[in-house]
């Protein structure tokens, strides 16, 4: 897999899904309140960025190397579900998109989104600027 690609938003989801499956598996395996700390970091893992995502991805590596030591085999599996997530949000977490972050670029620069901002200033935008004594109504 390319560095391009997993700067992206590829490991985002891969960790969340990572979450939700982890959450599944610990459900079974009848640990109720791991499953659901598992859910709570999904929403943790797409609201969080940068230092605090990867803090919480090492939080989630020990949370899944403990509860994998519970003996199921679907716990062992959660565990190294949650560890994965864990290791890959420690990695990625600071190229990782944040909520709210996706797919917002630089705007251009747009004269007629000037003009009508002018107007909502009460500025006239057909004024010529380089004539500061002069009106355009004279």
């Amino acid at each position: 897999m390319s560095t391009s690609r997993l700067s992206g938003r590829s490991p985002l989801w891969t960790a969340a899904l990572l979450l939700v499956g982890a959450a599944g598996a610990f459900w079974g395996a009848g640990s109720v309140p791991v499953a659901l700390l598992c859910l709570a970091a999904v929403a943790a893992v797409v609201a969080l960025s940068g230092v605090a995502r990867r803090v919480l991805g090492v939080l989630l590596v020990v949370v899944g190397v403990v509860a994998a030591f519970s003996g199921h085999w679907l716990a062992i599996v959660g565990g190294v579900l949650v560890v994965a997530s864990g290791v890959l949000q420690v990695l990625l977490g600071g190229r990782m998109p944040r909520i709210g972050m996706g797919g917002q670029k630089a705007r251009a620069h747009d004269p007629e989104t000037d003009m009508w901002r002018a107007l909502e200033r009460g500025d006239d935008p057909t004024d010529d600027k380089s004539d500061p004594g002069r009106s355009s109504n004279e």
